[in-house]
């Protein structure tokens, strides 16, 4: 153990000096700072984490992830609503061969609630 030790920091000072260099590690995590300013809040965290027996990144990790698969999913669904209002809205064209109006939607609604007040 003091051996490797040794190799280690020899190694680190040599890599100072310019010499060899020291494998980075594939997988180094990258720190994400979450300020949590409600103490009530950090409280649940840190009760729910002592619970589940895990540390309090692997708790927010793991609410992060599932947020994302939430909305994720939200964001599929909202493609698939908008998706399918385009289908019908191309269907709508088709029923008057393509033509378009010749009088804007915003006058034909001013034009009836002008002729709804009249009566």
């Amino acid at each position: 153990m003091k051996q490797d030790l040794t190799l280690r920091c020899f190694g680190a000072i040599n890599t100072l000096k310019g010499g060899g260099h020291i494998p980075k590690k594939k997988n180094n995590p990258v720190r994400l700072n979450i300020y949590v300013h409600d103490p009530q809040i950090r409280r649940q965290i840190r009760e729910m984490t002592a619970i589940k027996d895990i540390s309090i990144s692997e708790y927010c990790l793991r609410a992060i992830k599932a947020q994302l698969r939430k909305e994720q999913k939200a964001g599929d669904e909202e493609g698939n609503l908008l998706k399918r209002a385009v289908k019908k809205a191309r269907r709508f064209q088709e029923t008057f061969g393509g033509k378009t109006f010749a009088i804007s939607s915003a006058d034909l609604i001013r034009e009836t609630r002008e002729n709804r007040n009249e009566i």
